[in-house]
């Protein structure tokens, strides 16, 4: 009995770590290669459990892995809330835990004798192999839409500094990317068992393992076709927008902000200021040197601001109309001053309505996170955010279960100010640069790592995408890099490049595929107040990718497929 405990024990002790190792594969450590091996552990003691209880051994071996996993990786959660990391975590460990359930009971190669022949052993290890991949990425799409979903650090995201084998994101997401990544691992693991047999029956280890030739051709066709895809890429002709961004790199306490407003607008209008006059002396030195040669000078045709950049209100009436709290007039007043007229910014927006002369805001108004552009002659346009972040921008049954508000209260250490509501804007922001006229996807914060949600604005027209985000409420933890991890591979599977601005966090450009251009002190951080001048190239006939028009579908159609099979399975073995 004793001896049980202890490899119960043992076991356990093994998925949590297991678990915590696939952490590294994401930014902090970024080691992307355990992503392609650290299922194996789990998988061979999966297929090693006795058939007693079988189910519920899995299920908490899956679940430890989880717990292992979620916890570390989203360990920069505590500074806002260590509840809501044991909850978060809790709630995400469900799925790798009824991943493993299903591998155990119905999907074990171990359990069976295999058939004789090579080419039947290894077409039975390669439809385990699609089983096991095919629930995995179909679990990782579920949890993308579940709950209004979290598709953060799916397993195919640890490919975000490879950009060879990020390029066929554009085919199935990065769900697609985790298939082949379990796949691989699944074949590797049947064939290693299958030599470690022959070896035990005396016969030679080595033999013809024609799954493995396959795995390794499925992998050579990712790298060939990543290759391809950035070749096709560099020889598009493409409008170079020009951009300013800016980060002050306000400190907070959760939402608490730790500057003052009248702190916060002059650290803005300051460090405009630096950037144009450190821009107007670069072009000086040019034309100096130049001497009668023509030149090309940079001017940035938007200045970019992150996500509720300025303190002051946006007021909004139905009808259209908008004004702005002085504070922010007289802010942006200075940036076209030191020659910025377009300002790409976020606000909170208020519901408003007109009396006589002014606007003014309705009782108990609604409240928007909103995307602002302001030009020459004021508010251009506005998107508001649709995908709110539970327990951040809005509290679930709060009518029904007040308490919840002195919860989060007491997590955050900050007082609940209200829900932000939902906007419902599904039509791209029209813009005109310099005679071209394109369109925008616009996103603020959590919303660039969900997919769905910036594929519904694709259009067949010449396009880029457009995220405003504070990651301050995590201070300088890993939460931005991993946020922008999550955000590179929007640009990859739509063929979109994007404009990002941060607070504190990570601001820069992202290309068609994937390649980056950050804000970073001398020291590679991303926290710092400064300025980024970067050229985004546009492509004057946007790249059709098959997500565009598939979406997560297809590894939606895989998931169901491979559960239907499954509960059929355990239909017959009842």
């Amino acid at each position: 009995m004793v001896g049980v405990v202890k490899k119960n024990f043992l076991r356990w002790a093994v998925a949590l770590l297991n678990g915590a190792l696939l952490s590294l594969a994401y930014p902090g450590q970024n080691w992307g290669v355990l992503a392609w091996v650290a299922l194996m552990p789990l998988l061979g003691m999966l297929w090693k459990l006795e058939s007693r209880k079988l189910k519920r051994k899995a299920f908490l071996l899956g679940y430890l892995f989880g717990i292992g996993l979620f916890a570390s990786m989203l360990a920069w959660l505590q500074t806002v809330s260590w509840l809501g990391v044991v909850v978060l975590s809790g709630y995400l460990a469900f799925y790798p835990a009824v991943w493993a359930m299903f591998v155990a009971r119905y999907w074990n190669p171990w359990l069976i004798a295999e058939p004789q022949g090579t080419l039947a052993r290894s077409a039975r290890s390669l439809g385990y192999a699609m089983l096991v991949a095919g629930l995995w990425s179909g679990f990782e799409v579920l949890r993308a839409y579940a709950f209004t979903g979290f598709s953060w650090n799916g397993l195919g995201v640890a490919m975000h500094e490879q950009l060879v084998m990020m390029q066929m994101a554009d085919i199935f997401g990065v769900a697609g990317i985790s298939f082949l990544m379990v796949f691989v691992q699944v074949v590797i693991l049947q064939v290693m068992m299958r030599m470690w047999r022959r070896a035990q029956s005396g016969q030679a280890r080595w033999g013809a393992h024609p799954d493995f030739g396959v795995a390794a051709i499925l992998i050579c066709a990712a790298f060939l076709y990543g290759v391809v895809k950035m070749r096709q890429v560099g020889a598009m002709e493409k409008f170079p927008l020009r951009v300013l961004l800016v980060q002050v790199n306000v400190p907070q306490m959760a939402a608490q902000q730790l500057m003052s407003a009248e702190e916060i607008h002059f650290a803005y209008g300051e460090q405009v200021e630096i950037a144009m006059n450190e821009l107007a002396e670069k072009h000086r030195q040019i034309l100096e040197q130049a001497q009668e040669n023509e030149v090309s000078l940079f001017y940035p045709d938007w200045l970019v601001l992150p996500e509720v950049a300025l303190n002051g209100r946006l007021i909004s009436t139905a009808s259209g109309e908008n004004a702005m709290w002085t504070e922010n007039e007289q802010t942006i007043e200075w940036f076209r001053e030191s020659g910025c007229e377009t300002v790409l910014l976020g606000l909170s927006e208020l519901e408003g309505q007109r009396e006589g002369d002014y606007l003014t805001i309705v009782e108990n108004p609604r409240a928007w996170n909103s995307l602002v552009m302001v030009n020459k002659q004021n508010v251009e346009s506005v998107y508001r955010k649709r995908h709110l972040v539970m327990f951040g921008e809005y509290i679930p049954f709060l009518e029904t279960l007040p308490w919840l508000k002195s919860i989060y209260e007491k997590q955050a250490g900050a007082e609940y100010n209200g829900s932000y509501s939902a906007g419902d804007q599904s039509d791209p922001l029209k813009v005109e640069v310099r005679g071209q006229k394109f369109s925008l996807i616009p996103s603020i914060c959590f919303e660039d790592t969900v997919a769905h949600e910036a594929r519904r604005f694709i259009r067949d027209e010449m396009q880029m995408m457009i995220n405003v985000t504070n990651d301050g409420w995590f201070g300088r933890s890993t939460a931005a890099a991993q946020h922008f991890a999550n955000a590179k591979f929007r640009a990859v599977e739509l063929r979109r490049p994007m404009l990002r601005c941060a607070n504190m966090g990570v601001s820069g450009v992202v290309s068609v595929t994937g390649a980056s251009q950050t804000l970073l002190d001398k020291n590679g951080s991303p926290f710092l107040r400064g300025h980024l001048f970067a050229q985004v190239d546009v492509p004057v006939k946007p790249m059709f990718s098959l997500y565009q028009k598939w979406g997560d579908g297809p590894m939606m159609i895989l998931g169901v497929i491979c559960l239907f099979l499954t509960l059929l399975r355990a239909r017959k073995s009842s």
